[in-house]
């Protein structure tokens, strides 16, 4: 996009990478190797969440890539004035980096309803609608980036022609991630009082830290999703910023959700409870952690008790 505040947008687009990557090679160290540094079998890597971290490393590492380039090309190797190349929408940098916000937004989105399908035993019907609104939102991206390579010089990312199309796409975004987050933490809410009455006895229940997890993980991404709907219907250049930010953040929040859980941090209390209530270990964990990895100490367990049915219906191979 264009950058009209290079020195503030460059210092953002290299300081929010750096926190990116730090939590990503967190997150790919939970999700390969064990909790004693070991790497897991073949059979037990989540190949689904595998494959989205590095989707989204690669279109973070691109939108900062074209950043960098895009703002060489404006102040050191462009004959033109600075603000002639910035304004350039139809430059194929320039159009990238809509391509990566577009992308990563799609993701985080898709990310988002799996596990919301998940958690609802694989019930299309509660996530038929936060569905349609993502392919929505995915084809205004798509239209907009299309519209914006006609665009040539003079131009700004509040271009008539792409202004109710990124409105769309940005309102989309928020409120599937709003619904989705809301459905995730009433199913879980729902289950942690069912089991608070089998057990009343458990204080530190891991199903309200995983709500914890949840809502801090959602709340960053809704805020700064809030943030930069608002800045770009008020026209203000902050949204050449805060556009470019969101990229990160997709992927920062992603890689949080996964590092607690691989860590134990979000269901440490777990097995505490499983022994109350006679639940395999190990099949709870795959229940609820979604799919990210196992805790401390889990192992494939020979139990025949019969699992709680106030749990998700997760298999092991999601």
């Amino acid at each position: 996009m264009v950058v009209l505040h290079p020195r503030v947008a460059l210092l953002a687009n290299f300081l929010y990478p750096g926190f990116y990557l730090i939590t990503f090679f967190s997150c790919f160290r939970g999700l390969l190797t064990t909790n004693d540094g070991g790497l897991k079998s073949r059979s037990t890597i989540n190949y689904k969440m595998v494959a989205a971290s590095l989707w989204m490393l690669v279109f973070s590492t691109l939108q900062v890539a074209c950043h960098l380039r895009f703002v060489l090309d404006a102040f050191i190797y462009s004959d033109n004035k600075p603000v002639d190349t910035l304004s350039d929408m139809s430059n194929p940098v320039n159009v990238m980096q809509l391509v990566t916000f577009v992308a990563q937004t799609f993701m985080g989105d898709c990310i988002l309803l799996y596990r919301c399908w998940v958690i609802y035993d694989r019930r299309w019907t509660i996530v038929i609608f936060p569905i349609i609104m993502c392919i929505a939102e995915t084809g205004c991206g798509i239209a907009a980036v299309c519209i914006e390579t006609t665009l040539g010089r003079g131009s700004a990312i509040t271009n008539p022609l792409l202004f109710p199309l990124i409105i769309t796409l940005q309102s989309l975004t928020l409120t599937t991630n709003v619904i989705t987050t809301f459905l995730i933490v009433h199913r879980i809410w729902t289950i942690h009082s069912a089991v608070r009455q089998l057990v009343p006895s458990i204080k530190n229940h891991p199903l309200r830290n995983m709500l914890v997890v949840l809502i801090e993980s959602a709340s960053v991404y809704t805020v700064s999703a809030a943030v930069m709907l608002t800045v770009y219907v008020l026209r203000s250049n902050a949204d050449y910023v805060t556009s470019d930010l969101i990229v990160q953040i997709i992927g920062i929040t992603f890689n949080l959700i996964i590092i607690r859980f691989a860590r134990g941090t979000a269901v440490k209390p777990m097995e505490e409870t499983l022994t109350s209530l006679r639940v395999s270990p190990r099949r709870m964990a795959q229940r609820v952690a979604f799919e990210n990895s196992a805790w401390p100490g889990s192992r494939p367990s020979n139990d025949n008790h019969t699992d709680t049915q106030t749990t998700y219906d997760i298999e092991e191979d999601c």
